[in-house]
């Protein structure tokens, strides 16, 4: 992920075919010198809406979201709407993963690839999902791409390129759906289906994701 000088900033993240806006929230300090980070979530998912508007409102309306209690939200919330819209190198398309990957390894698209992925493994801290942390943060290959030392161009290169298009192709599709299980689409970000049936997908999709890894 990009280094961000702000405490807070607005981000947008897509999935299975869904785009939309929320905020994070880079690691910070408390008082007791613990690090945490996070996102805007309304206590069990992540929220994303489709416009700033709708995000602007949707803060209105949940003065008590995730983010509520970070000391520099209070500073946050008085720039008003025009916060709420990424810059656009904060913009992360985990359907663009498996597409990244089957690509030419040059600088660009290593550093897109390795913020999806990055972004996806800080959904699962902050999600406690330690399922996706192990997956993620557990897998060599996932762990060089993010922490950025592995070089895949040339004659070494090329191996460790070909190693992790292999395991995305084998591992992404599980992730993607843990990814998805932690994301709440309002406003309208939110494709034609109701509640009930978007849970109960999500839930199934869980379900068989679990099933996969035992």
């Amino acid at each position: 992920m990009p280094s961000f000088a702000d405490p807070i900033v607005a981000i947008s993240l897509a999935a299975n075919g869904r785009s939309g806006l929320t905020l994070f929230a880079p690691p910070w300090e408390d008082t007791d010198g613990e690090e945490w980070q996070g996102f805007l979530g309304d206590g069990s998912k992540i929220v994303l809406l489709g416009t700033p508007d709708e995000l602007n409102t949707w803060l209105g309306d949940h003065p008590d979201h995730d983010l509520a209690d970070h000391p520099a939200w209070q500073a946050f919330a008085n720039k008003g709407k025009g916060a709420l819209s990424p810059a656009p190198e904060a913009h992360y398309d985990f359907d663009r993963v498996y597409e990244l990957a089957a690509g030419e390894p040059d600088a660009e698209t290593v550093s897109e690839l390795a913020d999806i992925v990055d972004v996806a493994a800080r959904i699962a801290d902050c999600c406690e999902d330690g399922m996706l942390r192990s997956l993620l943060t557990g897998t060599r290959e996932y762990a060089l791409l993010v922490e950025g030392d592995t070089g895949y161009s040339g004659k070494d290169g090329a191996p460790e390129w070909s190693r992790l298009g292999d395991v995305i192709a084998k591992s992404w599709e599980r992730a993607l759906v843990r990814i998805e299980s932690w994301l709440r689409w309002e406003g309208s970000s939110v494709t034609p289906v109701t509640a009930v049936e978007e849970d109960a997908a999500s839930d199934a999709a869980v379900d068989d994701a679990d099933d996969e890894t035992r």
